[in-house]
Parts: C-alpha cells; sequence; structure tokens
C-alpha cells in the first residue's frame, strides 16, 4: 500500500531564517519546488523527505499548506521554435551546475536552442551537455557540449560532496533516495563492502550518515576512483579504504556485515558478495530487469545460495526507478545465513 509524503520544514525564528536557508541550500536539502513561507515571528523553510535527522538541532514541522514554486519549463520557452515537436523533448538532471539533456533524434537540429533555454532556466547553471547514454561496465558517459563551458563540478547531496567530470564519470540523480536509504540501515560498527564504489556514491553517504566501522571501496574504473579519492577528502571521511581493482578479484573474504552491489549488472559477482560475508549478512543488490522477468533477480539470488550451502531472508525487493522504456531498476535487500 503505497503512502504519502510528507512535506517538511525547518521552522526558525526570523533573524535566523538568513543563517538556515544558507545552511540547507550549502547541504543540497532544500525543496526547490516549494517557496519559503514567512508567518509571524517565524519562517518555514522547505527541507526534502528523509533529511530532517540532519538538522536535529531545529524544530521540523509538516507544512498543511505549502505554497509551491511555478518553474518555467523548456517548453515555454521552445513553444514557438518547435510547436509542433515540443512535447517530444524530454527531461533533464542537474548535477553540481551542469545540466545533462536527451533529446530526440528528430529535435538534434535545435540542441544548440535548447541548451540555451536550459541555461536561461538555471542561471546558475555554467553548462549543458547532450546525453546519449553511458558506454561498458566502467559506465562511461557519451555527452556533447552543446551550450556553457566546463564538465567537473562539485554536487551537494544529502549533506555530501561529490565531486566529478560529468564527461568521464556517471552520476544518477534518480539514485539519491536509494543511496540514503542504505546509509541509515548501517548499524555501529558494522564492516560494509561496497563492491561498485564508483565517486562514492554509497561509501561516501554511509561514511557520512553512519557509524560503520569500516567501509571498502572497490572500483575498476580509474577516473571513478580518483573521485572517489577526492570525495573522501572533501568528506573528511576517513573509514572508507578505496581499493583500485576489479571486485570479482580483490573482494575481501569472510569480513562484512553488509555488501553494497550498486551496479545494475552485476548477477555473476553474487557469489563474491556472499563470500565477502563474515558468516552471515545483508547484500543489497540491484538489478535491470524487464516487466516479464520481474522476479528473475530473486531466482538469481536463490541459485546462488542453494549452490553455497547458504540460507537466504528477502528483507526488501522493490523498483527504484524507471531505467528504459518495459524495464525497471530494481534492488533485493537479502540476509544471508548457514
Amino acid at each position: 500500500m503505497g503512502g504519502f509524503i510528507l512535506l517538511k520544514a525547518v521552522k526558525v525564528p526570523r533573524e535566523r531564517a538568513e543563517e538556515v536557508r544558507k545552511l540547507v541550500e550549502k547541504l543540497g536539502i532544500k525543496d526547490k519546488n516549494r517557496l519559503i513561507i514567512s508567518s509571524g515571528k517565524y519562517v518555514e523553510i522547505p527541507i526534502l523527505d528523509g533529511s530532517e535527522n540532519i538538522l536535529k538541532e531545529f524544530e521540523i514541522v509538516e507544512q498543511k499548506e505549502p505554497i509551491f514554486a511555478r518553474k518555467k519549463k523548456i517548453r515555454d520557452y521552445l513553444v514557438e521554435i518547435c510547436p509542433e515537436k515540443v512535447e517530444k523533448i524530454r527531461s533533464y538532471k542537474i548535477v553540481g551546475d551542469i545540466i545533462l539533456v536527451k533529446i530526440p533524434e528528430e529535435l538534434e537540429s535545435l540542441k544548440k536552442e535548447i541548451g540555451r533555454a536550459l541555461l536561461e532556466i538555471h542561471k546558475n547553471c555554467k553548462a549543458v551537455w547532450l546525453d546519449r547514454g553511458k558506454e561498458s561496465m566502467l559506465r562511461r558517459p557519451k555527452l556533447e557540449l552543446i551550450a556553457g563551458s566546463g564538465s567537473e563540478t562539485i554536487h551537494r547531496e544529502n549533506g555530501c560532496l561529490f565531486k566529478l567530470d560529468v564527461t568521464k564519470v556517471m552520476f544518477s540523480a534518480g539514485n539519491k533516495a536509494e543511496r540514503m536509504r542504505i546509509a541509515r540501515q548501517v548499524s555501529d560498527d558494522e564492516i560494509v563492502v561496497d563492491m561498485f564504489a564508483g565517486i562514492g556514491y554509497f561509501s561516501i553517504p554511509i561514511a557520512v550518515h553512519s557509524k560503520a566501522e569500516k567501509i571498502y571501496a572497490i572500483e575498476l574504473n580509474f577516473e571513478s576512483y580518483r573521485y572517489l579519492l577526492e570525495n573522501i577528502r572533501l568528506n573528511s571521511v576517513k573509514k572508507v579504504v578505496p581499493i583500485l581493482g576489479d571486485s570479482m578479484y580483490l573482494t575481501p573474504e569472510g569480513v562484512a556485515d553488509r555488501v553494497v552491489m550498486g551496479h545494475i549488472y552485476c548477477q555473476d559477482f553474487l557469489p563474491i558478495a556472499v563470500r565477502a560475508l563474515n558468516k552471515e549478512g545483508i547484500i543489497h543488490y540491484h538489478e535491470a530487469v524487464a516487466e516479464a522477468a520481474f522476479f528473475r533477480p530473486i531466482e538469481r539470488i536463490r541459485k546462488v545460495c542453494t549452490k553455497m550451502n547458504k540460507k537466504f531472508e528477502i528483507l526488501v525487493f522493490k523498483k527504484v526507478k524507471s531505467y528504459s522504456p518495459g524495464v525497471s531498476h530494481v534492488v533485493v535487500d537479502f540476509r544471508v545465513f548457514s
């Protein structure tokens, strides 16, 4: 059964409003879809759901009558240029101060106009890149600059900093909630193995928001690994142990309380993840599955655990987001024991 997302805000005295506004914007947790509300001696600053734990020193309220901001959309700018095709313009995402946009082939002749329009809408952004997808197991982005300049940025999310070059490594904004969901589950003194660490997508939030004892972060792509090191420094997290190389061969065995498998094509690594556990523990397994094969991840887990004489218990099986038409990105949390 689905639930409602509670629209939360930080309630502060008017004299502290500017100070707290700057804080939530710096942490990247301000809800830009709602306006700040001033009422008497107090001001309500809207924040993203799930970020209230970061602001424990302040009063958090649930807004019963939020005021939503009307965003000027890219269609508003382009309707005069191509009114017959404007509905075919796809969504875009913002990573730090860089915009990544997907454009259908029939509108590529207008890519420069689309890029300029996006920079007009988002005046704090410095560049727009056309997103043509990703290549190989290393998840290398295929991008083309269509407006502005620059490709390196610092993305702020859930109180964490992620430095990256969008032309060299990927950043999935759609996994934001999933990154925090896993970080919140980590208990004190746990040892975590992140088998596909990238620039620290899961390792950094776990290090920032939990009291894990140690996080092994394994990454094959040298560019991603280089930014992983940078993000460890930026976030001042000493408990992350970076490992450059293939997790098929470098994953430590018999040490972990929890294993994160954040790559959506990592089914061949399931036995490695099970062997990484210290007798028993929890694995977060991600996979891209077609609707017709929705329960395939469960069957993969069953097959591996049976072959390794292990018992397992499914804790969570859910859709993270849509990956492509008819294909979903799902995650399975399962506990392995003898």
